[in-house]
């Protein structure tokens, strides 16, 4: 197996396991319903203090270790995977805050109001991160970029677009806080939903819009 082949594969792993990660916290915590703190279901991070908090805490590491090993195609794209390390770490190590979690929290034990805010700056600079990889870092080229890679271009600019839009509307909510608070849920599973569809077409994953067999000589990265 050579290294892209390699490389793809762990590109579609990452965009599996982002796209999985919603989905297993929210799912799974059901089972502990009469344990939960209340309001755990209102973000992906509250899920921390549920039962299904192996799930966030075993992805984010995950995601912490695949953007600390990873490869970028230059000094900047080093950067901003280093960034994405950092920030997904930072996430786990400093909870959110929710009803019922307690006054200290974390592996550093500190008052929950204080790890909430540095939680809230990963996890912003964390997205904002995935928008710039996205856009600036998946639609470079080596070469006359083919019809294939226009498209491949299209949805990647299109994904960070819907990350930064919903990064947006997160903060308007935030700061209104209208709709009771269901709206950080949702605006972090279409972000990570965008996030990892550009991971998987980066990928391979969809074979239509890969480059043609005869069009390798000027294929894009």
């Amino acid at each position: 197996m050579n290294d892209k082949i390699l490389l793809n594969h762990q590109r579609k792993a990452l965009g599996i396991l982002c796209a999985l990660l919603a989905p297993l916290c929210l799912g799974f915590g059901l089972f502990g319903l009469n344990t939960n703190a209340e309001h755990w279901w209102y973000s992906i991070s509250a899920t921390y203090y549920a039962n299904s908090k192996m799930f966030l805490i075993g992805l984010l590491f995950t995601i912490f270790i695949y953007f600390l090993s990873y490869k970028g195609y230059d000094l900047l794209d080093r950067i901003s995977t280093i960034v994405a390390a950092i920030a997904s770490i930072m996430i786990v190590a400093f909870p959110c805050e929710c009803p019922g979690a307690g006054e200290l929290v974390g592996i550093f034990n500190i008052p929950v109001n204080i790890s909430a805010i540095v939680h809230n700056i990963s996890a912003a600079i964390l997205f904002t991160d995935f928008a710039f990889m996205i856009c600036f870092a998946f639609t470079k080229t080596n070469g006359e970029m083919t019809k294939e890679k226009k498209t491949r271009n299209t949805i990647y600019y299109v994904c960070a677009g819907i990350i930064v839009l919903f990064e947006i509307w997160q903060l308007i909510t935030a700061l209104i806080d209208f709709f009771e608070g269901y709206w950080t849920i949702i605006n972090e599973f279409i972000m990570l939903l965008a996030f990892s569809f550009a991971w998987l077409t980066k990928g391979g994953m969809f074979k239509k819009l890969n480059d043609k067999d005869e069009q390798t000589t000027t294929v894009s990265i």
